[in-house]
């Protein structure tokens, strides 16, 4: 217990000083092999080389990739333009657009920092014009949450790695989960929208959604490609990223959104991505070797004795959404999942519907203040204060709380498809 409790402290610590997250981590790992494991840290260095190897995480460069891909086109506007020309005459519809929008994009490219910079520079001011800075800055900032829950998600890609678990059965596991928070925040906009106006109605007729249909066909092939392929045993979820990524680029070209010169400087802004992301996967994974060896997680199970279900579900959630405030989501998923785990079994959680509990959770870290990279990613876009968009995202948390309480306690929701269709 006093190892843990120094662990803690080191890793906070450090992070809290605002020391990368990769160090804090790496920090920890060599403290419990000198200090606790008494192991020389030679086979450390082969688990942070080794560990990137895993299968399962090669699809990540290229989801990396169709998102960077995405946001240089003019993909994410055409299904800006479809979903606007289909709700054009319902209450709260360009909000209701943006959302959906959001979780089709989640649906591609499995990047939440990605969506909003994606979606945000098109949409902020007609948002504005219609909603307020508020709610459209709140919408905007907390969306691209969705991209981290709906599948081809990178947080449920690193959670199977961490867990064994399998890629498929948790991309379909996502699909409910995802649209639980679509149908509520929906519920949101409609109350805060006010009521359309007769004089800006539009015919909205069969051509003008026919002709935006039509335009986002291109981007609409994503999606059947990444998740088509995989469930329809034409791919592996590495061989749907790739073809999706090169099909991307394709596409791109096609349009004219981007030059054959573009191509290298989108691949070098994925590789910066990737080789952070990397190293903290390869870190993260070798502090659950350390803390295994140390028996960490038997030392987690003892804080838990006693406690039913709905209890220990409940404490997970509070500090799963306390973490996601200062960790990244894949640092996190791959700190605490392997300390979870053990116990989380023993009381008869499935490790899928548990993944989906760590998902949602840490996807509220993305746009909570202080350190919430999309709130970082739309001062950048919208030019806007830390102030302003804390404020925004208030009612939008409160929402996807109250999601992350429903999914927690209602299985079926992340459990039906897969053991319905896998």
């Amino acid at each position: 217990m006093p190892e843990l409790l120094i662990l803690v402290i080191v890793i906070v610590g450090l992070a809290v000083l605002n020391v990368p997250i990769y160090v804090a981590i790496l920090s920890g790992t060599v403290y419990l092999q000198l200090f606790v494991n008494d192991i020389s840290l030679v086979g450390t260095f082969n688990t942070i080389i080794e560990s990137i190897s895993k299968s399962s995480l090669l699809c990540i460069p290229f989801f990396i990739l169709v998102g960077n891909f995405m946001q240089s086109s003019t993909l994410g506007k055409r299904l800006i333009d479809l979903f606007s020309a289909i709700l054009k005459n319902v209450r709260g519809g360009l909000s209701i657009a943006a959302l959906i929008s959001n979780a089709f994009f989640g649906a591609i490219s499995g990047s939440s920092p990605a969506a909003v910079a994606t979606f945000s520079p098109i949409l902020y001011n007609p948002l504005e014009k219609k909603y307020g800075w508020k709610l459209s800055l709140g919408l905007l900032t907390s969306s691209g949450a969705l991209s981290i829950i709906i599948p081809p998600s990178i947080t449920l890609i690193v959670y199977a790695a961490a867990t064994n678990q399998s890629v498929a059965e948790l991309f379909m596991a996502g699909f409910l989960p995802g649209i639980v928070i679509v149908i509520l925040v929906c519920g949101y906009l409609v109350i805060k929208s006010p009521p359309v106006d007769k004089s800006e109605k539009g015919t909205n007729g069969k051509s003008e959604i026919g002709e935006a249909l039509k335009k986002s066909l291109p981007v609409l092939v994503l999606p059947i490609i990444i998740l088509g392929g995989i469930y329809g045993g034409i791919f592996t979820p590495t061989e749907s990223a790739a073809v999706a990524a090169i099909y991307a680029a394709i596409i791109s070209l096609i349009l004219k959104d981007i030059k054959l010169k573009d191509i290298p400087k989108i691949i070098g802004g994925s590789t910066k991505t990737i080789g952070q992301l990397m190293i903290i996967i390869s870190s993260s994974i070798a502090f659950a070797q350390a803390a295994t060896i140390a028996q960490l997680p038997a030392a987690v199970s003892t804080l838990f004795e006693g406690m039913g279900k709905i209890e220990f579900l409940l404490l997970l959630n509070i500090v799963l959404l306390i973490v996601g405030c200062f960790f990244e989501t894949s640092s996190a998923v791959l700190l605490l999942s392997p300390l979870i785990l053990p116990t989380a079994l023993g009381l008869g959680i499935d490790p899928v519907h548990l993944g989906l509990i760590f998902t949602v959770n840490l996807s509220i870290g993305m746009f909570t203040p202080p350190f919430g990279l999309n709130i970082f990613v739309a001062q950048g876009v919208l030019g806007k204060t830390m102030g302003e968009i804390s404020r925004s995202v208030v009612p939008f948390i409160v929402i996807y709380i109250v999601a992350v309480l429903i999914i927690t306690y209602i299985p079926g929701i992340s459990l039906l498809l897969p053991d319905l269709l896998l």
